[in-house]
């Protein structure tokens, strides 16, 4: 069972048991049927006929059960399996297509390894949902390597196919972002790489503005609680929820964070991430990555517009670094973007080294 119950239920009406490896109100269909399959094929041409431009599938690698339907812990299912059945229904979107440049898209989230979720790609799909740093909700700190060096190692993997990754942090399954931090400080700069990598980010509602897990509840639902809006009701619904709201909506909320002086809170820092995401360089420019301890460093650059090197300290301590020599950039830049201060100004490499405090990101932009 994927989420930690057993995998089969108790149907009352029909006196029978269903297999389940999510949670019990997702029964799971068998796709070794071609009945089943060719249903699941109706339904997609259902909504292409109303229009929609794509699908997003969840939770992919759980399609195919294990042949035996234990009821202990389940592997992923067969890869070979998966992909088949993306081949299938990549075919189906296909044949809607009518435009160049207005391909129907076929998302799919997917938890396993970078490298096989790769194997994806081979079978038409669009973009592969992946998260940036941690697996299955674990800590971002929980690692006998650095921050970085993880980073690093998973940016130079992904390279390839970086345009068609989406990046997520958290979901439904696993613990919010600011959960899986040493402290909520850290957010800001983890936001600012999904923000500046190649690919697509997906937010999980609540990140922009620094949710937290519900201290009470228990898994799943403790990931799910309501969008806190502002600080009556968490403004989401006058109705009660089925799920709690998380008791900090009183101050951790949009409304609060858009009002407040600070220009810095998650929110504010967020919207003016997704501004400097419109540059030409962040939408298509080539990435090289570099780093130097705890600091992680990239190039993003298109041919004919300004070029930018991102900066992020993953680490405890400052750090001074001299951009120029480490990357190669040339001397004049100027700082277009900070999480924590208002520092847009021209400066020259030439004259100093920067000097990046922990947990902080820098954006700076060269011709």
């Amino acid at each position: 069972m994927v989420i930690g119950r057993g995998a089969w239920s108790y149907d009352d009406t029909r006196k029978e048991c269903y297999f389940h490896q999510l949670e019990s109100d997702k029964p799971d269909l068998n796709l070794r049927s071609a009945d089943v399959r060719q249903e699941l094929e109706s339904i997609l041409r259902f909504w292409l006929d109303k229009g929609v431009d794509g699908f997003h599938v969840q939770d992919f690698q759980h399609l195919y059960e294990d042949e035996i339907l234990g009821n202990g812990t389940l592997v992923n299912g067969k890869t070979d399996s998966n992909a088949k059945l993306l081949k299938a229904w990549k075919s189906v979107l296909e044949s809607y297509n009518t435009k160049p440049g207005r391909e129907k898209a076929l998302i799919v989230t997917a938890k396993d390894d970078l490298n096989t979720t790769m194997d994806y790609f081979d079978a038409g799909v669009t973009i592969v949902r992946v998260t940036p740093l941690s697996e299955s909700g674990a800590s971002l700190t929980e690692s006998n390597t650095s921050l970085a060096e993880r980073m690093e190692t998973k940016l130079k993997n992904a390279n390839s196919n970086f345009k068609r990754i989406g990046w997520m942090y958290g979901d439904k399954y696993s613990s919010r972002l600011t959960n899986s931090l040493d402290g909520p400080v850290q957010i800001k700069a983890l936001l600012t790489l999904q923000a500046t990598l190649p690919g697509v980010p997906f937010n999980y509602y609540g990140n922009e503005i620094g949710m937290t897990d519900h201290p009470t509840l228990s898994a799943p639902k403790k990931y799910r609680t309501p969008m806190q809006w502002n600080s009556k009701g968490t403004g989401f619904s006058q109705n009660t929820p089925w799920v709690d709201r998380n008791p900090d909506y009183i101050t951790v909320n949009v409304e609060t964070e858009d009002a407040i002086g600070d220009e810095y809170t998650t929110l504010k820092v967020y919207k003016r991430l997704q501004e400097l995401r419109e540059n030409e360089s962040f939408q298509w420019g080539t990435m090289s990555v570099y780093r130097d301890g705890d600091l992680l460093m990239y190039t993003r650059k298109a041919d004919g517009f300004p070029g930018y090197l991102v900066a992020i300290n993953l680490g405890t301590s400052k750090v001074t670094e001299s951009f120029h020599a480490a990357t190669g950039i040339p001397k004049e830049v100027k700082v277009v973007f900070h999480t924590h201060k208002d520092d847009n100004s021209a400066i020259s490499l030439s004259d100093r080294s920067y000097i990046l405090d922990p947990s902080h990101a820098v954006v700076l932009e060269y011709e």
